[in-house]
């Protein structure tokens, strides 16, 4: 009896407790929801691109060369203007004996051989007046005295243009070239076929990437052969004139 009230003792005074059947066992925390020992998290696998001058975002170099303007090209104008362009001028032409003067109206065709270089090809009309001037003397022999304005003409040239260091939007620019022209004196009932040299220079005024205003200067020398026993004569003439000029895409 005593041995059963020790051993009924011994029961009621011991802290550990069956858990019941019924009590749900808790889950295991998962591995990853762990913090990390060191305290630092993990490395991602990837990293992203930058997207700074040297990422994604930079343009190619090929792209930023493309973009940049040519230092020769006039007005500096961007990729989608081409190397062609005309040109239409209106100006005064001052001749004299048998080189025809008057209102001159102008077209060039310029096409872009190198940076500063560009071939100019150019059609004028000179509208002067028919008033007669020439004479014999008593020699017989045919003397005609124009003035500055008299006569009519056309004339087609090839000549060079090359373009200057620019100041601005202002860019200086000279010309030499050939040229052959018709000239007639419809009061004297007189025509002749010349070939002069052309020299010249202008200014070049940036409007646009695609317009600009032209302004220049003209002089021609050469030699012309006419009808009514003149033969051979000197071709003298001086030109001013100012116009718009148009880039061709």
């Amino acid at each position: 009896m005593r041995r059963r009230l020790i051993a009924l003792a011994v029961l009621a005074a011991s802290p550990a407790q069956a858990r019941p059947a019924s009590d749900p066992v808790p889950d295991e925390v998962p591995a990853a929801s762990a913090p990390d020992p060191a305290g630092v998290a993990p490395a991602p696998l990837f990293e992203p691109a930058p997207t700074g001058p040297t990422g994604p975002t930079a343009p190619p170099l090929r792209d930023a060369a493309r973009a940049a303007p040519r230092a020769g090209d006039p007005g500096d104008a961007s990729d989608d203007i081409g190397d062609q362009a005309i040109s239409a001028q209106v100006g005064l032409a001052a001749g004299g004996r048998v080189t025809p003067g008057g209102l001159r109206l102008t077209g060039h065709y310029l096409y872009q051989l190198s940076e500063r270089d560009w071939f100019d090809g150019a059609a004028s009309f000179t509208f002067g007046s028919g008033a007669g001037a020439c004479f014999r003397d008593r020699q017989d022999g045919v003397i005609c005295r124009h003035g500055l304005t008299d006569g009519s003409g056309i004339e087609v040239v090839a000549s060079i243009r090359h373009m200057l260091p620019p100041r601005g939007a202002f860019r200086p620019f000279a010309r030499a070239g050939l040229g052959f022209g018709l000239a007639r004196f419809s009061g004297d009932d007189l025509s002749g076929f010349a070939v002069p040299l052309h020299g010249g220079g202008g200014l070049w005024v940036t409007i646009t990437n695609a317009i600009a205003i032209v302004a220049e200067a003209d002089l021609a020398l050469g030699v012309g052969s006419f009808g009514r026993g003149l033969g051979a004569q000197p071709q003298l003439g001086f030109t001013v004139g100012a116009g718009a000029e148009f880039r061709l895409r």
